[in-house]
């Protein structure tokens, strides 16, 4: 029988797959899926916590931690960037 936190495992894959390939989008989807599976797992009275579930439940949590912290470099990065692209195109039309 398959564990209760199999799916966690692999969204969490699927979430660090999507953060390589800068895709925020569905790293967004898969979080919200995420959410709904462990909102899902703390309300349901037949779900049993052992030291597995709840060493993977830390692991996603920790790795959630430093993927927000990532995801928040990268996005103030791409900002700077879209608003350089913005300056400079600004800057070209008023010297036309």
């Amino acid at each position: 029988m398959a564990s209760a936190v199999e799916p966690l495992i692999h969204l969490n894959a699927k979430i660090n797959e999507a953060s390589l390939e800068n895709n925020f989008s569905r790293i967004l989807l898969l979080d919200t899926k995420r959410r709904a599976l462990i909102r899902g797992l703390a309300t349901n009275p037949s779900f049993t916590s052992d030291e597995k579930s709840l060493a993977i439940l830390k692991k996603t949590a920790e790795e959630n931690q430093v993927l927000v912290i990532d995801i928040t470099e990268r996005m103030t990065a791409l900002t700077k960037i879209t608003s350089n692209k913005i300056r400079m195109l600004r800057s070209y039309r008023q010297t036309k």
